[in-house]
């Protein structure tokens, strides 16, 4: 008797089990479909959402055309373009890493409101809805493929690590150098490369940096998207412009850093800031400068091998020189006023960009109103300077740039001193034209005295432009 009371208990425990089982996954298949088709997890949630769990959906290809697993406040529309920020104005979000990456498996995950925190979205978590919830997917081609849900633990990530990435506390802590809610996308330090190339993701580590900003000059104009990763971390879709300049600068990586702290200690995973860059276009650039400070290493054994008194008697000797140059010009500037610095003060005017706004300069194109060297938009108050090409910087940052290149940034005309001081000449013989050519206008000579003083005007014109080509020969 006892022995079969005790079978009895067995086998209904092995069903309790079964029954657990089967009521914590549910699967669904479907073959050479196209357009949108529903999921539904309601045998998952009719009892309420399960405590302490979170519901794990994947999308798994087998053929055809790769269709795309989205999660919609409601069923999105049948004529919706499998793009990025198509889906997204339909109010609908997707595991865009791993569909735009190819992948063979596309998963996002649910938790109760209770459990959700801001940041969980970066890792493909979402809270549940249960009114209104579409889950489903889309192709517009013929697609076979299995969609499958099942209840994990709070703690358990939905895919597995990769990369020497390791779970912890429902997510993925990445190694670095790898991206992505499962850490399968991986990039190269764009610190140690020369060239780039649209083959591949390129990170900056921030925590790296030396220096307040970073900079990059490529030898030509690309297509490049930008983003903060902890921003940002789906990885094709940062902010796209035209430039041969990558430029991050002091606020963007200040701002990088705060987003990436408050990830961090929100989803309690430890996260490095990144900066990732993706060329748009296939192409391939090479980096021609930096910014980047770098001693070598025979010059750091010199320093440290100067016998100390040596030193010492260095720095006595500057002090003083300084000490005595500072005050010569204290006593010069009290007789005399400053002086431009650079020829480029000298020759290219600083002017308020509200100035320029106000005058009818036809020659300049002022629709897009941003600096190209360091991609700002031109402020009203802003101090700017317009070169003999006709384009526009802001003062500071085209001073800048010509103490490394002197070319102007997007058209490469030479901004050396000589032409520009060639240039200017140019300007004044042309002023001189047009004040000569009013003033015999006031006197308003006869038919003939006018047929007159045009000829001669000819012949001298033509004179002046032989004498200033063989001035611009000679230079």
């Amino acid at each position: 008797m006892w022995y079969q009371n005790n079978i009895t208990m067995i086998i209904l425990f092995f069903l309790i089990c079964i029954n657990q089982i089967v009521n914590q996954k549910i699967e669904k298949t479907y073959q050479r479909v196209q357009g949108v088709q529903s999921f539904s997890i309601t045998n998952l949630t009719k009892d309420g959402f399960p405590m302490r769990s979170k519901i794990a959906i994947s999308l798994t290809y087998y053929d055809g055309e790769i269709p795309i697993f989205l999660l919609c406040s409601n069923k999105p529309n049948a004529n919706v373009t499998m793009e990025y920020d198509s889906i997204t104005k339909e109010q609908c979000t997707y595991d865009a890493n791993a569909y735009e990456d190819n992948s063979k498996k596309q998963v996002v995950s649910l938790q109760d409101r209770l459990e959700m925190k801001k940041y969980h979205s970066n890792f493909n978590i979402y809270e549940f809805k249960g009114k209104g919830l579409f889950i489903g997917a889309i192709s517009k081609l013929q697609s076979s493929y299995k969609i499958q849900a099942e209840i994990i633990p709070l703690s358990a990530c939905a895919k597995d690590c990769r990369y020497g990435g390791s779970c912890f506390q429902g997510v993925c802590q990445c190694m670095k150098g790898s991206f992505g809610d499962d850490c399968s996308i991986q990039g190269l330090d764009i610190l140690q490369q020369t060239t780039l190339s649209s083959n591949y993701l390129y990170y900056l580590d921030i925590e790296q940096l030396t220096g307040a900003t970073f900079l990059r000059v490529l030898s030509s104009s690309i297509n490049l998207r930008s983003q903060c990763y902890a921003d940002k971390p789906q990885i094709n879709h940062g902010i796209s412009i035209l430039t041969n300049l990558i430029q991050i600068d002091n606020d963007r990586i200040q701002n990088c850093k705060d987003v990436t702290f408050l990830v961090s200690d929100q989803m309690k995973v430890q996260q490095t800031p990144y900066y990732l860059f993706k060329l748009s276009d296939e192409c391939q650039v090479e980096i021609i400068d930096i910014n980047d400070e770098k001693v070598g290493a025979s010059t750091i054994l010199f320093i440290l091998f100067i016998p100390l008194p040596i030193v010492l008697i260095l720095i006595t000797i500057c002090c003083c020189y300084k000490l005595f140059k500072s005050k010569a010009n204290q006593q010069h500037n009290l007789q005399t006023e400053p002086n431009p610095t650079t020829y480029v003060d000298l020759y290219i005017p600083t002017q308020k960009f509200q100035e320029i706004k106000d005058t009818d300069v036809h020659s300049i194109n002022l629709d897009y109103q941003y600096c190209s060297i360091c991609l700002e938009k031109f402020d009203l108050q802003n101090n700017v300077k317009i070169t003999y090409c006709k384009h526009l910087y802001h003062s500071n940052c085209l001073q800048l740039w010509i103490e490394k290149l002197k070319v102007c940034p997007l058209c490469r005309a030479p901004l050396d001193e000589q032409t520009i001081i060639s240039m200017q000449t140019q300007k004044s013989m042309s002023l001189i034209d047009q004040i000569t050519s009013k003033s015999t206008n006031k006197l308003k000579p006869s038919q003939a005295s006018l047929s007159f003083l045009n000829n001669h005007n000819m012949t001298r014109f033509q004179n002046n432009n032989c004498q200033r080509s063989l001035i611009y020969l000679d230079q």
